[in-house]
């Protein structure tokens, strides 16, 4: 089997597994949405056991909160097929959606220091060149007047433009040309 034909056989199952993998990464990525989730199942699961088992309430809590983290005490447990299929869904929806909300806490308790600084004096680098500009512009147009210096900036203004156009053409082409060789791959890059 050809590598191209490997590459389009991936594009087709990426396209048909679209369905499933955007919803899932948009959750991913949203984390007061994934530990809402992540709170429900627990209740959820917590109480369908307690009705399912004949428990109190809170004993159906604390037994989602042993069994939601794997502890397993051992203390309440289910009897019944449907009470076992509900603690199945919870252990591994808590081993799949827990680790990524601590992923999310953690990364946001990271502080880079390093980062802050590059931002700091980039920020500063801009008020400068803001400042230099402005400065700049005064000088030119008591020099030259102002109507020169909006014909300069004018002139500047349509390069800038045809540059930008020039850029946005070569972009579209080759998502154009990304699209003719790969026509079942995903544009939003899911692969």
């Amino acid at each position: 089997m050809a590598e191209s034909d490997v590459d389009e056989a991936d594009a087709v199952v990426a396209h048909r597994l679209g369905f499933l993998t955007r919803p899932l990464r948009a959750l991913v990525n949203a984390p007061h949405l994934l530990v809402l989730l992540v709170l429900a199942i627990w209740v959820g699961c917590s109480l369908t056991y307690a009705v399912l088992e004949d428990k109190g309430p809170i004993e159906g809590l604390w037994w989602g909160i042993v069994t939601g983290s794997t502890v397993g005490y051992g203390d309440f447990y289910p009897s019944t097929t449907a009470g076992r299929a509900i603690g199945a869904v919870l252990i591994v929806s808590m081993l799949v959606f827990v680790p990524i909300a601590i992923g999310h806490v953690i990364a946001n308790l990271v502080f880079d220091k390093e980062s802050l600084a590059v931002a700091t004096v980039l920020e500063d680098v801009h008020e400068r060149i803001d400042r230099m500009e402005h400065l700049t512009m005064a000088s030119l147009e008591a020099q030259h007047g102002r109507e020169w210096l909006e014909q300069r900036l004018a002139e500047y203004d349509a390069a800038d433009a045809a540059r930008t156009d020039v850029a946005e053409q070569m972009l579209a082409m080759f998502a154009q040309k990304n699209l003719t060789e790969h026509p079942h791959s995903d544009p939003g890059g899911s692969r």
